[in-house]
């Protein structure tokens, strides 16, 4: 039995009937409903902003991590809501305009205010009003692997990069250009850059890389002056070993937390042997497989796409198992599923979920783009899949069985397989 509505409090059983179309039987079963649980009501954070006045200038702490590590960022909401996110250099400066319940309010310049968690502030260490941020003269350095766009500034700016299908266009907001008018450098030699145009767009400098083929990474650096955008080259593929050589990381989901199915399959038991079997798979292709766990212990949440960019991995795959809280019916919604955040992990992600959902014999749920925490890692193609619902009997039951954790991690391989070998470039 998949799921089942609770009666009616006035008619506390269930009606079981079981036929074999000649003969049939039939039992009332009683059940004591419970009353409905008590949750305590968090009061909501006020409706209006307090406003600053002055406003106050504080720097960007951002969580616990390495002090030199690229993915220690502070994490910045739209105020309307929505999926787009800003991900800021601790230590950078930034306007505080008001505040309101557990948020912050940073205005970046004076077009675009975000909120940030007020705790993400240092309050405590005095900011004077700073000066006005400049930008110098860019530079582009290419290398075998990545080219960099080396930008100096006079303090860490706010940023964003915006995706295009073969273009990355960065904006340093509240950032002055060092000069008038519009520069394009079309750099020599065989990086992966075709040309960097950058330009001031009202209070930002805005920064347009044209690419020869698709974004595949890049990764934002601040150091010692210089802001880099680091661009990557996708790598060489031979179509008839579309992995060998790769560095593939493998994430098998939870703990912490997890679902739970319904006779006590916990997520986490089922994923990892998942992600041991991918490993096997992967390794006997040429792989040089990343686990960000192998065991039953806990690996922190943020800590599982850190691993994958340190190992320099080509792509990140993540395993997970599907639920749905009580009170929706998981037969009207159970399926596979696979889901990213970046534009350039979308064309693995439907990769991946064509091939899966053929093995898994599911209804196909589509590719979605989610805002989780493990497919936000620009440096590589990144994606989360959620091949069954453990909360459903029937998967529950496959999912303890070799055979579909096998059907599971096979999936997985063929869409990386058939992803690598459409890049444009691959060797026929």
């Amino acid at each position: 039995m998949a799921w089942v509505a609770n009666p009616s409090a006035d008619l506390a059983r269930y009606d079981i009937v079981a036929t074999t179309g000649v003969d049939t039987a039939r039992l009332a079963h009683p059940v004591k409903i419970a009353p409905p649980a008590t949750t305590p009501v968090t009061p909501a954070p006020a409706d209006t902003v307090i406003p600053l006045s002055p406003a106050l200038y504080a720097a960007l702490i951002g969580p616990a991590a390495y002090p030199s590590d690229t993915d220690r960022v502070v994490t910045g909401y739209a105020l309307a809501g929505g999926i787009q996110r800003w991900f800021l250099v601790p230590g950078t400066v930034v306007k505080v305009t008001g505040t309101r319940g557990n948020d912050a309010y940073v205005e970046l310049d004076n077009q675009l205010t975000i909120r940030i968690a007020r705790s993400d502030l240092d309050t405590a260490t005095a900011v004077s009003l700073p000066s006005p941020r400049r930008a110098g003269a860019f530079r582009v350095v290419p290398s075998s692997e990545w080219t960099d766009i080396q930008i100096p500034v006079s303090d860490a700016p706010a940023y964003l990069v915006d995706q295009d299908s073969a273009s990355l266009t960065l904006s340093l907001y509240g950032t002055a250009a060092p000069g008038p008018g519009q520069v394009t450098v079309r750099p020599p030699g065989a990086g992966y850059v075709s040309s960097v145009t950058a330009a001031a767009t009202g209070p930002r400098m805005q920064y347009t890389i044209a690419l020869p083929g698709p974004v595949f990474g890049y990764q934002p650096l601040w150091r010692d002056g210089v802001f880099t955008l680091r661009v990557r080259r996708p790598p060489t593929i031979d179509a008839s070993a579309p992995l060998r050589g790769l560095t593939i990381a493998v994430d098998p989901g939870h703990p912490p937390l997890g679902a739970t199915g319904p006779t006590g399959l916990w997520e986490p038991e089922a994923t990892l042997p998942i992600g041991i079997r991918m490993r096997a798979l992967l390794q006997a292709r040429g792989v040089n497989v990343v686990m960000t766990r192998t065991a039953p212990d806990t690996v922190a949440l943020n800590d599982r796409p850190a691993i994958a960019r340190r190992a320099n991995s080509h792509a990140l795959v993540s395993i997970h198992l599907n639920a749905v809280p009580d009170g929706i019916n998981p037969l009207r919604v159970h399926g596979t599923a696979t889901y990213h955040y970046h534009p350039h992990s979308r064309a693995l992600a439907k990769s991946v979920q064509q091939a899966l959902a053929r093995e898994m014999s599911l209804p196909d749920n589509g590719v979605k783009r989610e805002n989780f925490a493990l497919v936000r890692q620009t440096w590589m193609p990144s994606v989360l899949a959620e091949g069954a619902f453990i909360i459903m009997p029937d998967q529950e039951a496959a999912l303890r069985t070799p055979e579909y954790q096998e059907r599971y991690a096979q999936g997985l391989v063929t869409g990386l397989e058939n992803y690598f070998r459409s890049l444009p470039g691959t060797a026929r």
